[in-house]
C-alpha cells in the first residue's frame, strides 16, 4: 500500500481502501466525513483542491442517479460536499416524502375544519393554537413548533378530540410516539389531564376516547417494530403502520435514520402531526431534520412547508418565572450581554422570585455545600421517602443537569458524589433511596429506555419501583434482578433531560471550550425548568455558547429546494 495511507486506518476506510479501490490520497477527506457524521451532520464540504471528478476517488464515488456507490459528491452553493449513499437517500426520502404529504388534502372530515373549531369554543385556543388545530385537520401534514409552555400539547389535545369527535362510529386509529419512553410518558400524562378539561360541547365519550388514545404512547422504535439485532423495523413500505392520525412529539430528537424509516412506514393518507421546539438540541445521531424544515419553511414562505407550519409563541410556563423566560429568551437571539446581565443580577439566592439564580463558577469541582437548600431538601425528600409513590413524586420535582456523561463533572461524577454525601448524613439508619434511568427498551418488562424509577425497601425487601401506566394506579415494582441496564439518575445529561420537566434543576455548566458548550444546550436546559433554574459555572461558558451557532452539516435543506 503506498506510503500516503497511514498504518491504521478504521474499518469504514480500510474497506472502501481495499473493496472500492478509494486512492490512498482520498483518506484524508474521508476522515473529514466521519468526523462530520461523529458530530452529528450527514455530509462535509471538501476544502480547496480536493477533486470534485469523481474519476478521483476510483469506484468509491457515483454521482446520482449512477448506480449506487458508497459516498457521493454534490455541488452545493458554490461548493462540493462529501456524503454517503445512505445519508443521501435518507435525506431525499424525507424531503420528497414531507412535501408531497404538505401539498396533499388530509381525508375529508364530517364537518368543515372552521365548524369543529367554532364548536370547541373561543376561550380553549388562542390564535394561532387556532391556526394549529386547522392547518392540522385540513393538511395531511402539520408542522407544529414552539417554546416551553407555547401550549403544544394543550393543542395537539384539543385537535385529536375534535378528530375523535367527527368520526363518533368509526374512530380513527390515533398512535402517539416520541423519541424517548420518557418524553412518551410525558405526552401521555399531558393528553390525559387535557382530556379532563375539554368543553361540554364535545360528544360525552370524547375523553375518554382520548384518554384511550393516549395510553397508547410509545417511543418509535416500538411503534415501528425496531430489531436491535437485524437493525430493521417491522412497519417499513411493504409493511406499512396502520394508522389514521400519527402524532410525533419531540421532534428536534429524531435523527435522519429514523425519520427515514418513519416516513416509509406511513401510509400516504395518514395523517402526520409532528411538534417539536427547533431551538432545542438535535438528535444524539446525525441529523438536524426538524431544524432544517423550519429553515426551509421561513426561507420560502410560499412553499408547502410553510404553509403547514405553525409556531406558537406565547408562553404561559414562566409567565410568573420572568427571570427563566428572560435568559431563554436571550439564549435564543444569542444575547450574550443581556444573559451576562440576568445572571450577575442574579447571584446565589435561594428561592428567587422570578425563578433564576447563578451560583457562580464551579471551578471544576462538585460541591455538596454550593448547592441551594431547597435543592438539598428536594434530594433529601427522595431519598427518604418511606413509600414508592412518595419516592417518584419527589424525584419529578428535581434533577441535576450537566452536559458530559463520563466527568467528574458529569453526569457519573456529580451522581457518586451525591450518593456519597446523603450515605453519609448522621442518624441515617436504612439505605436511601436510589433514582435510576433505564438506557435501553426491554420487551420483557415493557420498561423503556429513558424510564425513570426509585430503587428502595418495602416489606418484601429491596425493589425498583417506576411510574404506573395511569395516574390511578399504583407504582410497577419490579425485583433487581429483572432490571435492564440502567444508570443512576441523580444527575442526568441534558441530552438525557430533553422531553422532561422539573420544578427545581440545577445546571453544571460544561468549560467554555468543551464542544458542547453550545445555545442549543444551554436552551435546553433551563427550559427544563418549571419553577427554579439554578446556573452553575462560568459566565465564560455562556459567552461561548452564545458565541455563534455552529450548525450540523446536512443537506436536507438543499433536498427540499430541489437541489
Amino acid at each position: 500500500m503506498p506510503s500516503t495511507a497511514p498504518d491504521f486506518l478504521p474499518p469504514e476506510i480500510d474497506l472502501l481502501l481495499r473493496r472500492w479501490a478509494l486512492p490512498p490520497e482520498r483518506v484524508a477527506d474521508l476522515r473529514r466525513l466521519l468526523d462530520a457524521q461523529a458530530e452529528g451532520g450527514t455530509a462535509c464540504p471538501l476544502p480547496p483542491g480536493s477533486p470534485a471528478d469523481p474519476s478521483a476517488w476510483g469506484q468509491a464515488v457515483a454521482t446520482a442517479p449512477k448506480i449506487p456507490a458508497p459516498l457521493l459528491l454534490r455541488p452545493h452553493a458554490g461548493a462540493t460536499y462529501l456524503q454517503s449513499w445512505r445519508y443521501h437517500r435518507a435525506e431525499q426520502t424525507i424531503a420528497a416524502q414531507l412535501q408531497a404529504r404538505a401539498a396533499q388534502p388530509a381525508p375529508r372530515l364530517g364537518r368543515p375544519a372552521a365548524d369543529w373549531v367554532v364548536a370547541l369554543g373561543s376561550d380553549q385556543l388562542n390564535a394561532l393554537q387556532t391556526r394549529a388545530v386547522t392547518c392540522a385537520l385540513d393538511h395531511t401534514l402539520a408542522l407544529i413548533t414552539g417554546g416551553p409552555g407555547t401550549g403544544k400539547t394543550h393543542t395537539l389535545a384539543r385537535l385529536l378530540a375534535l378528530l375523535l369527535a367527527d368520526q363518533p362510529e368509526r374512530r380513527p386509529v390515533i398512535r402517539l410516539a416520541a423519541p424517548t419512553g420518557k418524553a412518551a410518558e410525558r405526552m401521555r400524562e399531558a393528553i390525559e389531564a387535557a382530556a379532563d378539561r375539554l368543553p361540554a360541547s364535545l360528544p360525552t365519550a370524547t375523553p375518554g376516547q382520548l384518554k384511550a388514545a393516549a395510553a397508547g404512547a410509545c417511543t418509535l422504535h416500538s411503534l415501528l417494530g425496531f430489531h436491535p439485532t437485524t437493525g430493521r423495523c417491522r412497519h417499513n413500505a411493504q409493511s406499512p403502520l396502520r394508522s389514521d392520525v400519527l402524532i410525533v412529539d419531540e421532534c428536534s430528537m429524531v435523527d435522519t435514520l429514523l425519520w427515514q424509516a418513519l416516513l416509509l412506514a406511513l401510509p400516504p393518507t395518514t395523517r402526520l402531526i409532528l411538534l417539536g421546539d427547533p431551538h432545542q438540541l438535535e438528535s444524539v445521531a446525525a441529523g438536524d431534520v426538524l431544524g432544517a424544515l423550519v429553515r426551509h419553511a421561513r426561507r420560502h414562505p410560499a412553499g408547502p412547508l410553510a404553509s403547514v407550519w405553525v409556531e406558537l409563541t406565547e408562553s404561559q410556563r414562566f409567565k410568573h418565572r420572568a427571570g427563566i423566560g428572560a435568559l431563554a429568551n436571550a439564549v435564543v437571539h444569542f444575547d450574550a450581554p443581556a444573559a451576562l446581565a440576568l445572571l450577575h443580577g442574579h447571584r446565589a439566592a435561594d428561592d428567587p422570585a422570578d425563578g433564576l439564580t447563578w451560583l457562580g463558577d464551579h471551578g471544576g469541582r462538585f460541591s455538596w455545600e454550593t448547592l441551594p437548600p431547597s435543592v438539598r431538601a428536594a434530594l433529601a425528600a427522595v431519598a427518604d421517602a418511606t413509600e414508592p409513590a412518595a419516592a417518584l413524586a419527589a424525584l419529578a420535582h428535581v434533577r441535576l443537569l450537566t452536559a458530559h456523561r463520563e466527568h467528574l463533572l458529569g453526569a457519573a461524577g456529580i451522581n457518586a458524589a451525591i450518593d456519597r454525601q446523603l450515605r453519609q448524613r448522621p442518624g441515617l439508619d436504612r439505605a436511601p433511596n436510589e433514582p435510576i434511568i433505564i438506557n435501553h427498551n426491554d420487551a420483557e418488562t415493557g420498561l423503556t429506555n429513558g424510564s425513570v424509577g426509585v430503587i428502595m425497601d418495602d416489606v418484601a425487601g429491596r425493589a425498583a419501583f417506576f411510574p404506573a401506566a395511569s395516574a390511578n394506579l399504583a407504582p410497577r415494582r419490579f425485583p433487581l434482578g429483572q432490571i435492564p441496564d440502567c444508570s443512576p439518575a441523580w444527575a442526568l445529561t441534558i441530552h438525557r433531560a430533553q422531553g422532561s420537566e422539573f420544578d427545581h434543576v440545577v445546571v453544571v455548566l460544561p468549560d467554555e471550550s468543551s464542544p458542547l458548550a453550545t445555545r442549543e444546550l444551554v436552551y435546553t436546559a433551563i427550559t427544563r425548568a418549571k419553577n427554579e433554574v439554578y446556573l452553575w459555572g462560568s459566565t465564560a461558558t455562556v459567552v461561548a455558547a452564545l458565541s455563534e451557532r455552529a450548525l450540523r452539516c446536512t443537506l436536507l435543506e438543499a433536498c427540499l429546494a430541489g437541489n
